[in-house]
């Protein structure tokens, strides 16, 4: 009894979203249609490569809200170039500049130790305003050939991205368990002054994780391309706000030190399917901004709620 309820706690967010995809399939005939499962697929795709990146992030006990507006930064700059450079060089320049975003962001947080909430944030405006500023306030659209294959290539109802999105949750597995540096992000997010007395290079470490989600946000964002073959200022401004309940519910510490990429996975899954039900359940898209909020106040307090009884214990 006591291995079926450890099994259970264990695996809690992959039996309940296989629990909510298997009430959703027999509950709602549209659900189970290849064009909606698609659609789902689509969507897990794109915010779940960043989701990963935040993942380092939040492992260190830091917070990068920024994501959003690396994405539309670096989507615009993708669309711009795409015409006149093709398809790999504007992908390449996109990551590049996402990239370089996470080492902005990463160098104030990582050198004067300020607080993330704050950098991110500061940043956050001005990666959207370049984007606006470059765009002329004006979305930039491309049906590139490129895209338009991408977009085409399916496993069954399944999109290509979606095995891009498993491959680089794959990658962040291995880095996060099989490598040195994955431990070390455990221990800085255990506790960064003991990190420190260990001798571990903290600050390159923090400085390295802001680049992961850079770079993985503009991944994103060329992900997002295929789908939306538009970009602006003013994409993915809910980014913030659908990702971190998905790293957080996925059981990543939102003080750091505990979680990994497979947790953030099946976390990307599970809030997916959440967000797909209320669009099958007709919920107007106000009300859905406002569950979205209220399963992010509930995952941080019940995240605290942990940590406290952690230390009590």
């Amino acid at each position: 009894m006591l291995r079926v309820k450890k099994a259970v706690m264990d695996y809690r967010i992959p039996l309940l979203a296989l629990s909510i995809f298997v009430i959703m399939s027999l509950t709602n005939e549209y659900f189970f249609k290849p064009v909606n499962l698609t659609g789902l697929f689509e969507s897990i795709s794109a915010y779940g490569i960043v989701a990963i990146g935040f993942t380092f992030v939040l492992l260190c006990g830091q917070l990068d809200i920024s994501m959003g507006s690396v994405m539309a930064l670096t989507a615009c700059v993708f669309m711009m170039t795409l015409p006149t450079i093709g398809f790999i060089p504007a992908m390449l320049i996109s990551l590049v500049l996402g990239c370089v975003c996470g080492v902005i962001t990463g160098f104030f947080v990582a050198t004067f130790r300020l607080p993330p909430f704050i950098v991110s944030m500061t940043m956050q405006l001005a990666y959207k305003g370049i984007a606006l500023t470059i765009t002329g306030s004006t979305p930039v659209s491309n049906m590139h050939p490129t895209l338009l294959a991408i977009s085409e290539v399916m496993l069954g109802p399944i999109p290509i991205t979606f095995f891009l999105f498993l491959l680089v949750a794959l990658v962040a597995y291995y880095v996060l368990t099989q490598t040195q540096y994955g431990r070390n992000l455990y221990v800085i997010g255990g506790n960064i002054n003991v990190a420190d007395n260990l001798g571990l290079h903290v600050r390159g470490h923090l400085w390295s994780v802001f680049i992961v989600q850079g770079f993985c946000a503009a991944l994103g964002g060329i992900v997002m391309m295929t789908r939306m073959f538009s970009a602006s200022g003013n994409l993915a401004l809910d980014g913030p706000l659908n990702i971190i309940p998905m790293v957080i519910v996925g059981g990543t510490a939102f003080s750091g030190g505990k979680g990994g990429a497979i947790q953030t996975l099946w976390g990307v899954v599970l809030m997916n399917i959440i967000y797909n039900a209320m669009s099958m359940f007709s919920l107007q898209a106000n009300m859905q901004e406002m569950v979205k909020g209220l399963i992010l106040l509930l995952i941080i307090v019940a995240d605290k709620y942990m940590e406290n009884r952690s230390y009590k214990v």
